[in-house]
């Protein structure tokens, strides 16, 4: 994104986790070592752990020189770069590299604005939701063992209910009083939403 700055941002670093293809976007300002290592240092590696090889497409150099920083930040990290990728692993590399480009274009259409900085990680979420061919699952699901959640909007509960609840306490009151079966008139909907929600937040 270079020949379209948003702000201080001129880049992006778009990494991926080899085993379950669940990946993080971030913004940059620059393409120096420093920032994209602390970038990894804060986003990735303290929130989902460190890989024992780290790979780049800006080459071996590159990828040493982001390691050194890294070991700055955290002495107690042990972490080698890796030799070159072979074509099949590369050519996954840049598809990944060009979807998170023409997502970002969509993106930015639909909702006309060019501060593509602000949907990167709308991207990084719809990416990571998606169902991949390679694992036969979203990457999401294969991070963290379970489906991608918006809220109840993941729940099984009926839409026209959810457009009613505004508090804690109004999703309290509408479950407790259809467990109960104060409410006489319920769709076979109505009650699976009722059993989730008792069970997931009535304890």
């Amino acid at each position: 994104m270079q020949s379209m700055p948003n702000g201080d941002f001129k880049f992006i670093l778009n990494y991926q986790d080899n085993l379950t293809k669940f990946g993080v976007i971030e913004c940059l300002s620059s393409k120096r070592a420093a920032e994209v290592a602390y970038k990894l240092f804060t986003n990735v590696f303290l929130v989902f752990g460190a890989p024992h090889i780290l790979q780049s497409d800006n080459g071996r150099e590159f990828t040493a020189n982001i390691i050194l920083e890294l070991k700055q930040l955290w002495p107690e990290l042990v972490i080698v770069h890796g030799k070159p990728r072979h074509p099949q692993s590369q050519g996954s590399v840049e598809r990944s590299n060009g979807d998170v480009h023409d997502m970002l274009v969509s993106w930015m259409r639909d909702n006309v604005t060019t501060k593509w900085a602000t949907g990167i990680k709308f991207l990084q979420f719809q990416k990571n939701r998606r169902n991949h061919s390679g694992i036969k699952r979203s990457p999401y699901e294969a991070m963290f063992g379970c489906p991608p959640k918006v809220g109840l909007a993941s729940s099984p509960i009926p839409t026209k209910l959810l457009e009613t609840l505004q508090q804690e306490e109004d999703l309290n009151f509408e479950m407790t009083t259809r467990h109960h079966g104060l409410v006489s008139q319920s769709s076979k909907e109505d009650l699976v939403a009722q059993d989730y929600l008792f069970h997931q937040f009535i304890r």
